[in-house]
Formats: structure tokens, C-alpha cells, sequence
């Protein structure tokens, strides 16, 4: 996970480059529907604020002139599966200018195969594209604390940003954001939920804060 996809890490002008039409349209001062669709890490399980709300209030303070609809479309225990199953409904349905994409975890612990998991994901793009043609963000996500899990999942980020390489579509590497903050001294039990390995609201203000890199 180099995050090389998306530039220097989320951001640079190759990263920003995902986001051109999006981030030109709020520059004008122009509305946007973003559409944050994933599972529990996207939903924001057992927070107040997950990364949707962090991130809309960036964009709004970035681009004050702008109506910035920020719609999560995230579910707590969602695979790519479940997913493509409801993503008329919860994302298309909204003809969003932009959509984040942020599956793996599920997949990994439930035993859906890498394959499979990749299919799912190159499905929803093409749905999208062949629809709203919305621009689209591949998420990964945060580190694990349990190392077994940790390496596992990583095998699912790592297909992520494949995805990402072989659709043409930007990729937000997430876990390197939490990792640049563990290398810098942060403890990494300090971004996530006790007992619960999902982020808490300091971790989700890191994958708000890496998206804004490409605004």
C-alpha cells in the first residue's frame, strides 16, 4: 500500500485529477451530491461523526458558496456483495457528482475471495459509470490492531487499489494516512474504538482529512 496510485500519498496533481470536475464545479460555486458508500467504517459505527460528516464540514468551510449534499450510504456489516445488491437505491438513485467506495473488511473476515471481491468492485464502477457517470474514489481502510487480522485485510486494500489501477478510478489509501500518524509517534489504539477496531472520531477526522488533500 504505497498509495502511489493518487500521487504524493491522497493528494498531488495526479491525485487531484480524479476529483477535476467535482472540485471545478464547487470552485465556481456550483452544488454537489457526494455519496459515501461502504460499510460500517463508512456508516461510522458507534460514533457521533464519521468520516462523511468531517469531510462535509471541510468542504463547506474550503467552499463556502456551495451546497454541499453529503449522503452516507454506508452500512455496518456490508460485503461488496451486499452492496452491489442495494447500489440503485442508495447511490445511483442520487445522480451524485461523486462517490467514495470503501469495502474489504467484511469481505476479508467473512471468507468472500479475493476474486470475487475485485469482480464486485470493478461491477460497481462500471453500474456507476454506465449510469450517473458520477467521478468515483476507491477507499481502503484503517490499520487492524490485532497483527493476524491486520495482515489479512491488507491482502484486500491491496486488491482496492488494483481495482483502482485497472478502471481508471481514484484510490484514497487510508491505511498509509493511519500509518504516516503511528510512524510519527501516535499510538494506533489512539484512533480506534476500544475492543471494536473500528475507528473512533480522531481516526475518522485522518480519512476526512486525506480526502481534502484532493481539494
Amino acid at each position: 500500500m504505497n498509495g502511489e496510485h493518487a500521487g504524493d500519498g491522497t493528494g498531488g496533481e495526479e491525485g487531484r485529477r480524479w476529483v477535476e470536475r467535482t472540485r471545478r464545479d464547487l470552485e465556481d460555486g456550483a452544488d454537489a451530491t457526494i455519496v459515501c458508500f461502504g460499510d460500517s467504517i463508512t456508516a461510522g459505527y458507534a460514533v457521533r461523526r464519521g468520516f462523511p460528516s468531517f469531510w462535509q464540514e471541510l468542504l463547506r468551510q474550503r467552499f463556502p458558496d456551495s451546497k454541499i449534499e453529503m449522503i452516507n450510504s454506508g452500512l455496518s456489516g456490508d460485503t461488496s456483495l451486499d452492496g452491489l445488491a442495494r447500489l440503485d437505491w442508495v447511490v445511483l438513485s442520487y445522480e451524485p457528482d461523486l462517490v467514495t467506495i470503501n469495502f474489504g473488511i467484511n469481505d476479508c473476515v467473512l471468507g468472500l475471495g479475493l476474486e470475487d471481491f475485485e469482480i464486485n468492485l470493478v461491477e460497481m464502477v462500471r453500474r456507476i459509470r454506465a449510469g450517473p457517470n458520477s467521478e468515483i474514489l476507491l477507499l481502503s481502510s484503517q490499520p487492524l490492531e490485532t497483527p493476524p487480522y491486520d495482515r489479512m485485510v491488507l491482502d484486500y486494500y491491496q486488491a482496492v487499489e488494483r481495482v483502482a489501477e485497472e478502471v481508471d478510478a481514484g484510490f484514497v489509501d487510508v491505511y498509509a494516512a493511519w500509518m504516516r500518524r503511528v510512524q510519527a509517534g501516535a499510538s494506533l489504539s489512539s484512533f480506534i474504538l476500544p475492543g471494536l477496531d473500528h475507528p473512533n472520531e480522531a481516526g475518522y477526522r485522518i480519512i476526512a482529512e486525506e480526502l481534502m488533500r484532493l481539494f
